[in-house]
């Protein structure tokens, strides 16, 4: 029984280490204000950054030469 709670302790404690992180994003956020005779307004767009390795590259448009 000891080794049992013991192997259940250690699974745990490793499913926390490896969870650690996942709950944040990367994002972008931009603030552009643009300043007019009848005012001012300011619009804010906060974008996810996107990591090299989580999008599939492109198809290519056109076929290679000599295929």
């Amino acid at each position: 029984m000891k080794r049992f709670l013991a192997s259940a302790l250690i699974v745990g404690v490793a499913s926390c280490f490896g969870l650690i992180g996942c709950g944040e994003e990367s994002k972008e956020k931009t603030s552009t204000t643009v300043s007019t005779p009848g005012g001012s307004s300011t619009t804010t767009a906060e974008v996810k950054t996107q990591q090299s390795g989580s999008n599939p590259p492109p198809a290519p448009s056109t076929p290679a030469p000599g295929k």
